[in-house]
């Protein structure tokens, strides 16, 4: 029996540093979802952000790339005290996609975005992906916490309200057919004053770490990548073969893999390996998906 003890995982090539992460928080959200691979909770009494230094610095450790998208992710990332500071800055850069819950954004929040987007003439577009897990209010809550969907979808509203273009992110959790979640989220935004394309709805399966393995199951012994897993797929399709993610403990090559040190691909920028081996089960997840889980579908190349 083959085991992951006993083959060698198979890598990833950085094939186009275009897509940067910024994590900007490990521990701080507003909600406590069931899902969570980062086990983030409003509880937490720890407030650990990524410093504006860190940011700068990464920046500026890869000046001359063409980025395509830098996202902001967290945790909530809208906690962060330095927020608009910090889109104000990825603006100049490149196009900057935020990854919220939504709950922070009401109609003045939403007004003061725009306005930054603005200010850069709209040279940079700023994109939104807000967290679902289902167009039924019910199942949604269920995961994510009573209350989450009716403000999840304010926040939509408020955003179409402002001319932007938001997105839905769902974690397809019961495993439930793809198009059928679809027209259900479609709805929503139609609803909403938005006529919507297949972009404005991303659909993911759950990664079986974190608050989902406490609450569900983990990954089984022989949920691994092999080469016969990946079979004639591309490796193009993995996250890692475009973006790195930078974190308060270092450089990773995927947002899944911030809390596991076999993610871990150097401490700056400057100094990450361009190799990511494929050695854990998350890496599994993003195998079966067969295309981006993180990145922005359209920014690749």
């Amino acid at each position: 029996m083959v085991t992951q003890l006993s083959f060698k995982a198979p890598c990833v090539e950085l094939k186009m540093f275009n897509n940067l992460w910024f994590q900007l928080s490990d521990v701080n959200c507003n909600l406590k979802c069931k899902h969570c691979y980062l086990g983030c909770q409003p509880t937490t009494k720890i407030k650990s952000f990524l410093g504006m230094e860190k940011i700068k610095n990464s920046l500026a450790d890869i000046e001359g790339n063409k980025l395509d998208y830098i996202y902001l992710t967290g945790g909530e990332p809208l906690l962060h005290p330095d927020i608009n500071s910090i889109i104000r800055l990825c603006l100049k850069k490149a196009n900057v996609t935020i990854l919220s819950n939504g709950i922070l954004i009401n109609d003045k929040k939403a007004r003061f975005l725009r306005q930054i987007e603005q200010e850069h003439n709209n040279e940079h577009e700023l994109v939104f992906k807000i967290s679902l897990d289902h167009y039924n209010e019910q199942k949604n809550d269920d995961i994510r916490g009573k209350g989450s969907f009716k403000k999840a979808v304010a926040a939509i509203q408020h955003l179409i309200n402002y001319g932007f273009n938001p997105i839905i992110n769902c974690v397809n959790l019961w495993n439930e057919d793809v198009e059928e979640l679809k027209e259900g989220f479609l709805s929503i935004l139609n609803k909403c004053g938005l006529e919507p394309a297949e972009f404005n709805v991303n659909i993911i399966p759950a990664l079986k770490v974190g608050e989902y393995a406490k609450n569900n199951e983990g990954y089984k012994d022989e949920e691994f990548v092999t080469e016969k897993t990946l079979a004639d797929q591309s490796t193009c399709r993995f996250d890692c073969a475009y973006s790195r993610v930078v974190t308060a403990k270092g450089v990773y090559s995927c947002p899944a893999l911030v809390n596991d040190p076999r993610g871990k691909v150097g401490n700056t920028l400057k100094d990450s390996a361009t190799k990511t081996f494929l050695e854990t089960s998350a890496c599994f997840t993003c195998n079966l998906h067969n295309k981006p889980m993180f990145n922005n579908e359209w920014a690749l190349k």
